[in-house]
Parts: C-alpha cells; structure tokens; sequence
C-alpha cells in the first residue's frame, strides 16, 4: 500500500481506538543499572526535553480514566521495579478489564523485591496474562560490563530462576528472558544460548538489536549473521520441540510465530534489504514518558505533546492536529527502524506479512 492509503488507515485506526493499543508507559526515569547500551540515558532525554519529574499515582489515575482499552501494556523505565506504588499503578490500567495483556522489563537485580512486588501483581490481577522480561546479556563477565554493575549476572539469574517458580503456581504468568544484542556479545551468541537453556528451557529468549544512542557508540556496530544466528537457534529448538517461548495465555504460540517472522524483517532492515513504509506507531503504538510526554516511538524526536496540557485526557491528545502531522510524516518519510515493539502492531496493518505469519503458527502448533 502506498503512503496515502497507510495514512487514511493510521488515522482510522486513532480516531476509531481513540488511544494507543500497544502502550509503553515509562513509569520511573530511576535505573539500579547504567547499562552501555541503553538509548534511554541522559542524552537522549535533554535531546527529547523529557523532563526529570514524575507523573503521580493521581494524574496516571486520570490518564487510565480516559482510556477505554488497551490491548497491551508495557511499563518501563528506568526499572519500572524502583516505584514504590508500582502495583498500584498497574491496577489503575487494569481494572475494568482495559487491560488485554502487560508486561515488564527489568534487570532482576533485586531479586527478593521483584518476586515480592511480582506476587501482589499476579494476586491482584488473577486473569490477566502478564509477563516479566528479566535481561541477560551474556555470561557473567560480559553482563556485568553491558551493566556496569557487579553481581548483575548472579542476581539476573537468581530472579529468573524464582519467577520461575511462581509460573508453576499461576497459570497467568509467563517469565521471558531478554537479550540485546550489541557489538560486547554478539560474538557469545550461542554461549549465551547455552546459558539460556540451562536456566530457562522451557520458557521465552528474546533477542532485541541494540537500538537508538547508546551511552558506547562501538555497540551499535552489530553484524547481520550474529543477530541472525540467535535467531536460527531460537528457531530450531521450537522445532526440535526443546523451546516452547510464549506461554501463559491463548495467544502465545500466535506470538511466537510472530517473533519468527519479525526476526527476518529485523535481518533484512540490517541488510539494508527491507523497504519502509505503513508503520503503525502513532496509530496502534505509542509512549508515554514519566513526565507526561507524548510520543508515537521511542525512536521518533517528535512529541505529540505533554499529556498534562490536555487535561489527561489521551483521547484529545492522540487525535490532536499535531498528531495527525506527525503520523502522516511517518508515512511520508518511509519510517524504517528495528523497534520491536512497532514492527509487532505492524502486522496488524500489513496484509503482507499475514502468509508467513500463518505458516509459523501452523509449525509452532
């Protein structure tokens, strides 16, 4: 489809849902880590104007009142773990059913903390699926320096190895393991496959690229066959039967096919083999920063606006004039990025995409 057509499409799609279906709510600019290749670091905030102030557990109040569905939730941060009312935040998004699937990343550095806050999520929520992402990005070395921080590794693994057992007790919750994928570990690919499989084999690996502006420019310089040989592992121990990844709810085999496919288009756009056009961030997909800014990607400098100038009302922002401008400048410019996020609600709008997808799920059954 040409741009015109996405950009009918895009704003069809933001004035029917009136909000963002795939929100990522950034709830603490706070971090335990200060991990080399993070884009959400101090630059990229003064670049953004992202100010450091926080929105309260009252103004997030309003913000979920305004919303009438979200199908997915992903808080974030910093380390979304550091608010002290981070369940109840959550809650706010949940009840009445908004909330379809959420999930959380985190570097599982306090393990006790984590598995205590995790607990009060999954007690207080006990139908919802929800998923938490805990990084690991190579062995302990290796981890410890992406991290900059000692014993990152040891209390990583520890927290995977704990929410673990709390998947055997609800059958709502699934535990993920994510790895970014940068010039410090691309060359350990398959050790930490190895890893990954003796401490979580029966659960998800997710490979990210590293993205954006990290804190180290050397990470970003990834070669194409280390990002697609992760891929290739992951793809044959589904099929060998000794992977399972998504779990937890009725759409996770859908979604693991999903990740197959994604990670093909993620090769290509690093081969530079991959056309852009027909994102659906700013219509499916949007952000939200902890001071109320309003963005349609993380990767995009251009803000919608402060949620607070609109009375926290997201409907009235989302389908601003100006975001109307920024949507149909993402089709205009062929936007083309490898965040994930964007690259998953963009199957939904991207009929092309739909064969593969079939035949994946037809192979994870």
């Amino acid at each position: 489809m040409k741009a015109f057509t996405y950009k009918l499409l895009t704003k069809a799609l933001s004035r029917y849902f009136k909000t963002p279906q795939y929100l990522i709510l950034y709830v603490t600019n706070n971090c335990w880590m200060k991990c080399k290749h993070c884009f959400y670091n101090e630059e990229f905030r003064n670049t953004n104007n992202i100010k450091n102030e926080l929105l309260t557990y009252a103004e997030l109040g309003k913000i979920a009142g305004s919303i009438k569905k979200i199908l997915y939730l992903s808080i974030t941060g910093g380390e979304p773990f550091m608010r002290d009312d981070l369940e109840d935040i959550i809650k706010l998004f949940t009840k009445s059913n908004k909330v379809f699937r959420y999930q959380m990343p985190t570097s599982g550095f306090m393990t006790s903390l984590i598995l205590e806050k995790t607990q009060r999520i999954l007690e207080e929520n006990p139908k919802i699926p929800f998923r938490v992402h805990v990084s690991l990005d190579g062995n302990e070395e290796i981890h410890d320096k992406i991290r900059a921080k000692k014993g990152a590794y040891k209390n990583a693994v520890e927290t995977i190895l704990e929410l673990n057992k709390l998947k055997k007790k609800y059958s709502h919750f699934d535990t993920g393991i994510a790895t970014t994928i940068s010039n410090y570990n691309q060359d350990i690919i398959q050790e930490i496959s190895d890893i990954v499989e003796t401490i979580h084999p029966d659960g998800e690996w997710c490979i990210n690229i590293i993205r954006g502006n990290p804190i180290d420019s050397e990470l970003n310089d990834v070669l194409p066959e280390n990002y697609s040989k992760a891929g290739e592992i992951i793809s044959r121990r589904i099929k060998e039967g000794s992977y399972k990844g998504y779990s937890g709810h009725s759409t996770a085999k859908l979604l693991t096919a999903k990740n197959i496919v994604r990670r093909r288009i993620i090769l290509k756009i690093l081969e530079n083999k991959h056309k852009g056009g027909g994102c659906s961030a700013g219509a499916l997909g949007g952000v939200i920063y902890p001071d109320g800014s309003v963005y349609a990607c993380e990767l995009l400098n251009k803000s919608f606006g402060n949620i607070k100038d609109y009375n926290y009302n997201l409907p009235l922002l989302w389908n601003s004039k100006k975001a109307d401008i920024i949507r149909n400048g993402i089709q205009d410019s062929k936007c083309i990025c490898t965040q994930e996020c964007n690259l998953s609600t963009n199957f939904l709008i991207q009929p092309q995409l739909w064969p593969s997808l079939v035949i994946e799920r037809i192979k994870c059954s």
